[in-house]
């Protein structure tokens, strides 16, 4: 970054995250000016949003009426699944 008064190349000093915005801060060595510019959404924030949707999309899928037992029973039965579907390939 370039310091607005003096026009001297800044130094990067401190980068804030927790607004849930990327913000660094610079400082001019020259005058001492500081001044600080937005980058976007911290990654903390898009993964934390990226989880709430993906815990808020599998919330719905297990209210879909179908019973827990019954749940675990096809998640524990994928290993039968494949097994099965290679015994039909040499049949």
């Amino acid at each position: 970054m370039i310091c607005d008064r003096c026009g001297e190349e800044m130094r990067f000093t401190e980068k804030d995250t927790s607004s849930g915005r990327d913000i660094r801060e610079y400082l001019c060595p020259g005058c001492g000016y500081s001044d600080w510019e937005v980058y976007g959404t911290a990654m903390w924030q898009i993964l934390s949003d990226d989880r709430e949707e993906w815990e808020r999309e599998e919330t719905e899928r297990d209210t879909d009426g179908m019973p827990a037992e019954d749940r675990q029973s096809l998640a524990g039965s994928a290993w039968e699944r494949i097994r099965a579907f290679f015994r039909k390939e040499r049949q």
